[in-house]
């Protein structure tokens, strides 16, 4: 699966998923019929943020073009790192 970005604002960035085989269109195809929370698309989009932005969490995925374009808020995961001497 490709994906096209474009940011929006600080956290929150527009997805699109863009399918490279007749698998991946098959896969869109049946997620349409679904409904938008479906775990295995927003997995899609998650994967997608994941490349955007390094350490980041999706918290919301709102469809502008269901189900291959979204709106994807996102934080930014903290890991506590402990210093060892």
């Amino acid at each position: 699966m490709k994906y096209h970005y474009q940011y929006v604002s600080k956290t929150t960035v527009r997805i699109e998923l863009i399918p490279e085989d007749r698998k991946e269109i098959a896969l869109i195809k049946a997620l349409s019929t679904g409904d938008e929370n479906n775990e295995q698309l927003i997995e899609l989009f998650s994967t997608g943020l994941a490349s955007y932005a390094v350490g980041t969490t999706l918290v919301k995925a709102k469809f502008m073009n269901f189900p291959t374009v979204a709106l994807c808020n996102y934080i930014k995961s903290v890991q506590a790192i402990d210093n060892v001497a």
